[in-house]
């Protein structure tokens, strides 16, 4: 490939991803800002829904700066240190472009478009299912009487309370229980990592050490699901759904959606009794 083809190619990926991430980002916002959600009804007598109100074990700073900051990190350590000795001398505008910065680009946008495809996934159904939260009676405080007679074991309609809590700015988040967004976004992001690790961690004596770092990254985001339900953030069924969401595009994105650079096979010089066999072989026969 010739200089000139090498830097339409490169130029036209970036452009490509760019208008990728552009249009997900959108559609994000339109899902998140302007989408009015569905919200859903209770019945009084619904205990799962009289949890008391918690604060996040796993904030959502914390989760998304250890989702994307971990995997980030790593993928520039491994791609540096699997590629930094490949010299293909490939340069884009006149400006040449390491085998290993090709590498970290192409799994991190990878990686980041997918971290879109769950965000987007989780805004549709928070939007559309309008599940209460297991904290809603507490955080509420709906208007009516459920000790009444009137109200006792019927559906009661959006319309027919208004909440009397104090905390008002959490109102607007107590229907978007289905599907957990820490479970879905810690599973693909760690899980994502794990696969990566098995692929790109390669380089001698680091099995035992990638298999832990493997393990350790699962169980992170293991953890935040299960913090979810002992949050009373989310029912088990929101946290499950989230978690198998966040499971199956990280198996996806890593697996048809990820390009990698492969390293080059290190061609290793023959023996000098080979390589003698091989120019006169007729000193192997026996005399």
């Amino acid at each position: 490939m010739s200089r000139e083809d090498v830097t339409v190619f490169v130029l036209r990926k970036i452009v490509v991803d760019g208008f990728l991430f552009c249009a997900l980002t959108f559609c994000i916002y339109v899902t998140r800002s302007i989408w009015v959600p569905f919200e859903r009804g209770f019945f009084c007598g619904d205990e799962s829904l009289m949890f008391p109100y918690k604060d996040d074990t796993v904030s959502t700073t914390v989760l998304r700066v250890v989702g994307l900051g971990l995997p980030i990190l790593t993928f520039l350590i491994c791609e540096w240190a699997l590629l930094r000795g490949e010299s293909e001398g490939q340069r884009c505008l006149n400006i040449p472009v390491p085998a290993w910065l090709r590498g970290f680009y192409c799994a991190t946008v990878s990686f980041a478009l997918g971290t879109c495809f769950v965000e987007l996934t989780t805004n549709i159904a928070k939007n559309v299912i309008g599940r209460p939260r297991p904290h809603f009676l507490d955080l509420c405080k709906p208007s009516v009487d459920c000790g009444a007679e009137a109200w006792r074991g019927r559906y009661i309609q959006p319309h027919e309370y208004h909440c009397t809590g104090t905390l008002t700015e959490k109102f607007g988040d107590m229907h978007m229980s289905f599907l957990s967004g820490h479970s879905a976004w810690s599973a693909y992001t760690m899980v994502y990592l794990a696969l990566y690790l098995e692929k790109r961690m390669v380089w001698r004596g680091t099995r035992v050490l990638r298999h832990s770092l493997q393990f350790v990254v699962v169980m992170l985001s293991w953890f935040t699901a299960l913090s979810r339900v002992s949050d009373f953030k989310h029912h088990w069924s929101d946290v499950l759904a989230g978690y198998f969401l966040g499971l199956t595009l990280a198996v996806l994105v890593w697996t048809w959606g990820t390009d990698t650079v492969a390293k080059k096979k290190k061609h290793s010089l023959l023996p000098q009794q080979d390589v003698t066999l091989m120019m006169h072989p007729q000193a192997a026969s026996p005399a």
